[in-house]
């Protein structure tokens, strides 16, 4: 299939990439080649996304664009290689901050480059979330309990309701927040007689450089009061409410061993009883790009006594650890400290990668602790670049095919492995685009180095992939599991297919594809702006919301035309090569769908500096890094090389 665009429009379109977005980023004591956000002026602009740079790299990674972006091309992916130095694909990079944007304690804000922080200290009450986080969820830390006794006498106090002050103190090196209770007990057998016999400090450190929230928990018995059996506690509350999301587990781990406690019922259970911990993880049952996850390092391990949660049908909804001192004397003191991360997404089987970033977060480096959602696009970036070089588009050195490979595999692994459960792929924990680029992926790594462990991969994912579309009755389109269908997803979905196609047997992929094709209808969009409905009229798919009515998603966007044009082309390829028997009033669909989108996406093209930039969408006055690449090779035919023959290709 011929390209759309020229030689010399598709050069000033790559050209937009180097010009306006790329820049250095200190990662591990090297300057590093990445890509910011935008070159308008956001809060996040400077803010470097790795699935922007992989959507990058698989554009600069075409033999058409090596002979000139072979450098850019081999930056950007060292930036791809140090975001994944571990069994973690980090998403982002951005540079430290703290602001303080209301200072009132009974209703502070506090934004860092990686979280925000609201709440009310009045009521003991810190919440939590990570910026840009693909599902936001605010953690609350917040339930606690001081526990002791007194003569004969056990106390069990709730410590936010008998908080008596308060405070946010701005330093030099943060922001600190504190609550202190009063504690008191009654004593007397006869005549109870009730007296202040200590008081209990909270306190949570923000640093500007640190993505961990420090808590310390201090006790002081009043002078000339002995405590004995006391127990200090920190804890997570109001952890229930996300019925698609649950926390159904808690995660333990000492050293490299690391088990998992299933959680049943409602009821309180010890999830840890006479053994330390070095990291107690709280992760959503979601798939891992956009699973929130709470990490907990305790560092007063030596006095941990039991960690106890309390579930709700299952969901984990208070968890509560307790910290035990036999005896402590008047007017001495207890104190415990405890290190906690919140990340999204998060990699549940990467537990010891998070007790190392609790232990010393400086091997961050700048990147948000959280995993990318795009995992299958990075992935793709990479296996893409092999294929080629394999081919001879052009060469790269041994040891980086090595490193590649090495990098590959890994993540591949970790991918599949956040996905599984047991030896099956549960659709909950599947995110549509990442997992048909993961198949794109696959499809590239298996025709040049076929592999039993690719074609397993290959094979699973395609299961699950197939198992998302939705019948006729629900609108036809491909679409995660409890989630409206989106047009990239489900394009990406149709770009899977199609490739795979021209590499395989599988006659489940006619009838999907067709299905797909009739899923994706013509007409006016209502899309919600802040000024009110902007209506337009795009290819869109549709998807039935629970009160029966029907949810559209269409191309506002414009990375989800490119999407949608690349695998409509891929679909036309399919066709051509007879992997697929389209009839005519399908190819005529097809043309029409193709049509639209190619006139949609040029209208938002425009000159800059030389360049030419793709806007966001219809409305946007600037593009962005995630949708330059996206867009550019929906304009070309990129997996018309890749499903070439190779010896056609090194011919050529």
């Amino acid at each position: 299939m011929a390209e759309t665009l020229q030689d010399a429009d598709r050069d000033r379109l790559t050209a937009y990439l180097e010009r306006h977005l790329l820049r250095a980023v200190p990662l591990d004591g090297l300057e590093i080649p990445a890509l910011r956000e935008t070159h308008a002026p956001f809060a996040t602009a400077q803010w470097c996304w790795t699935a922007d740079a992989a959507g990058a790299v698989e554009l600069l990674s075409q033999p058409g664009l090596a002979a000139t972006h072979g450098p850019m091309r081999d930056g950007l992916t060292d930036f791809l290689l140090a975001m994944g130095t571990g069994n973690l694909l980090l998403r982002r990079v951005a540079e430290a901050g703290l602001v303080v944007d209301n200072a009132d304690p009974r209703n502070f804000a506090i934004t860092t480059a990686t979280h925000e922080f609201r709440g009310d200290l009045s009521r003991g009450v810190v919440r939590q979330a990570v910026r840009s986080a693909p599902a936001r969820r605010e953690f609350h830390h917040t339930g606690h309990l001081a526990e002791f006794r007194l003569s004969r006498t056990r106390h069990c106090i709730d410590v936010e309701d008998n908080i008596d002050s308060f405070g946010l103190e701005q330093r030099p090196d943060g922001v600190m927040l504190f609550h202190e209770s009063v504690l008191r007990g009654s004593t007397g057998l006869l005549r109870k007689t009730e007296q202040v016999v200590g008081r209990v400090r909270y306190e949570y450190w923000i640093e500007p450089s640190d993505p961990r929230l420090l808590v310390q928990v201090t006790l002081r018995a009043e002078p000339g009061i002995t405590l004995s059996d006391v127990r200090l506690t920190t804890a997570a509350d109001e952890l229930s409410g996300e019925a698609l999301r649950p926390v159904s587990r808690v995660a333990l781990g000492e050293g490299r061993e690391f088990r998992h406690r299933a959680l049943s019922g409602s009821a309180v259970s010890a999830v840890l009883e006479g053994k330390t911990a070095d990291i107690i993880s709280l992760i959503e049952d979601a798939p891992p790009g956009a699973a929130n996850g709470l990490h907990l390092r305790p560092l007063s391990g030596e006095r941990l006594l039991n960690v106890k949660a309390q579930s709700v049908d299952g969901r984990l909804h208070w968890l509560i650890l307790r910290y035990a001192l036999p005896e402590l004397a008047g007017g001495a003191s207890f104190q415990v400290n405890e290190a906690r991360l919140l990340t999204a997404g998060t990699l549940a089987a990467a537990m010891p990668s998070y007790a190392g970033i609790l232990y010393d977060p400086s091997i961050l480096s700048g990147r948000d602790a959280g995993v990318t959602a795009d995992h299958g696009v990075a992935l793709n970036a990479v296996a893409t670049q092999l294929l080629f070089h394999a081919r001879g588009a052009y060469p790269l050195p041994e040891e980086r095919v090595a490193m590649l490979r090495d990098w590959y595999d890994r993540h591949l692994d970790g991918l599949f492995a956040g996905m599984a459960e047991g030896d099956s792929l549960p659709a909950r924990r599947s995110y549509l685009r990442s997992l048909s680029f993961a198949l794109l992926s696959l499809d590239a790594m298996q025709r040049h180095a076929p592999e039993p462990r690719y074609e397993a991969a290959l094979r699973h994912g395609l299961d699950l992939l197939l198992s998302l579309q939705r019948p006729d009755e629900q609108g036809g389109a491909f679409a995660d599991q409890d989630q409206a269908a989106y047009l990239d997803c489900h394009a990406a979905a149709m770009l899977a297919l199609s490739r795979i196609a021209m590499s395989r047997q599988d006659a489940r992929l006619l009838p999907a594809l067709k299905q797909a094709l009739g899923a994706i209808r013509v007409g006016s969009v209502k899309v919600p702006l802040e000024e009110g409905l902007h209506s337009l009229d795009t290819p869109f798919v549709r998807s039935r919301r629970s009160d029966g009515r029907w949810e559209d998603d269409g191309g506002f966007w414009s990375f989800k035309l490119g999407l949608l044009l690349r695998a409509l082309a891929t679909m036309k390829l399919a066709r051509q090569s007879g992997a697929l028997a389209l009839e005519g009033s399908q190819l005529q669909r097809l043309q029409t769908l193709n049509d639209l989108a190619t006139r949609q996406l040029r209208a938002r093209i425009r000159p800059l500096g030389g360049t030419l930039e793709v806007l966001t969408s219809p409305v946007a006055q600037e593009g962005n890094a995630a949708t330059q690449p996206a867009a550019v090779l929906g304009l070309l035919t990129p997996d018309a090389a890749v499903a070439a023959p190779a010896s056609a290709e090194q011919a050529a």
